[in-house]
């Protein structure tokens, strides 16, 4: 199947735009105060140099992705990297799951236990994963220009609401704080590099990538400064899920009061679809390491792993959200290290031929 420039740049922008809304606002708030914009660019660069390791690594290989080629050059060293990256997909899919199922929980269903809630989450990822790729691709196309749309409508709709004081001072950055800003933003920019990690160098198209890294960025820069203008620093710095809180100030008339529930409809296939697209990536790396499992078989029980795993892992919504402190050093070895790693080892051989992907 082929795949567009276009087709990559969506689909980035919905992996990377979809869940990180709703915890690192806080978290980089938290951090820089109203310079958490600054944070967020910052991690964009930074991410920007580990997807140019990704992209220019994977143009030594055309008919396969960087798993299949780590695999392919190193048997055992290849396959033994990519369980531990396995466990740590893993841990990411059960973390997504268990933040659409506290937020729906806190949110929509107050009265359905949170167990139920992930459930159901897990049973429509697992749907959408047997999709394949396909799936994903025209989800994006579908939903993301909704999605866009829909916030830029919104940000027009809170303007009579700006204050433009909550940013002041203006030009006094504290930039230890902003590092440390970036330090719990980065590992949720930069799970864009799992794009180059299952889509084969046939197909993928560094620039599409750039581009939905930035995209992704600005939107993440836009609604985190409407949100601190709305709202203002101190309250967005104590709440859980400030994008949503400042999305429920938009009412338009008695008759949708409740403009946040139509945004919240936008917004959630996008979530369910990064759920899924987790997923997609944990069977397809499975199916790598283990070369005799059909990736499209064990999406059912990789899924319910995850399930369990969201369960186990986190106790309640404090525990997750204090896993925000511990993952930016997990994610720095896996978004970071590993991408220098595989730029040094997958070197082009010039006398012996690569062997063909499985």
């Amino acid at each position: 199947m082929k795949i567009t420039k276009r087709q990559i740049t969506l689909l980035g922008v919905l992996y990377i735009g979809s869940i990180s809304y709703l915890h690192t606002y806080t978290l980089a708030t938290q951090a820089a105060h109203q310079h958490a914009v600054i944070s967020y660019i910052m991690s964009g660069l930074i991410c920007l140099v580990s997807l140019w390791l990704v992209s220019t690594t994977l143009k030594r290989f055309s008919d396969r992705n960087l798993l299949q080629a780590m695999a392919g050059r190193f048997p055992v060293f290849g396959r033994a990297l990519l369980v531990i990256y396995l466990l740590f997909l893993l841990f990411i899919c059960a973390r997504d799951i268990r933040i659409i199922s506290d937020f729906t929980n806190t949110v929509l269903l107050n009265r359905t236990p949170v167990p139920i809630l992930g459930l159901m989450v897990t049973a429509t990822a697992v749907y959408i994963c047997q999709g394949g790729i396909r799936a994903f691709l025209g989800l994006s196309e579908i939903y993301i220009p909704i999605f866009i749309a829909s916030m830029f409508i919104g940000v027009l709709v809170l303007m009579r609401d700006l204050n433009f004081t909550y940013l002041v001072p203006y030009f006094s950055p504290d930039w230890s704080g902003i590092m440390e800003g970036t330090w719990y933003v980065f590992p949720y920019q930069a799970e864009i590099l799992v794009l180059p990690l299952v889509i084969s160098g046939k197909y993928y198209k560094a620039i599409a990538g750039y581009v939905s890294l930035v995209i992704g960025t600005v939107l993440m820069v836009v609604l985190l400064l409407i949100t601190q203008m709305v709202l203002g620093i101190p309250l967005v710095e104590r709440l859980i899920h400030p994008s949503y809180e400042m999305i429920r100030q938009i009412q338009i008339t008695d008759f949708i009061d409740r403009f946040d529930l139509l945004l919240l409809g936008f917004w959630y296939p996008t979530a369910l679809s990064k759920i899924a697209f987790d997923l997609y990536v944990l069977c397809c790396t499975l199916q790598i390491v283990v070369p005799k499992l059909s990736g499209r078989l064990m999406t059912a029980p990789a899924g319910a792993l995850a399930f369990a795993c969201s369960v186990w892992f986190f106790k309640n919504g404090l525990q997750l959200f204090h896993f925000n402190f511990v993952l930016p050093l997990i994610g720095f070895i896996f978004y970071l290290v590993f991408p220098i790693l595989f730029f040094a080892v997958l070197r082009p051989r010039r006398n012996k031929p690569e062997p063909k992907a499985g």
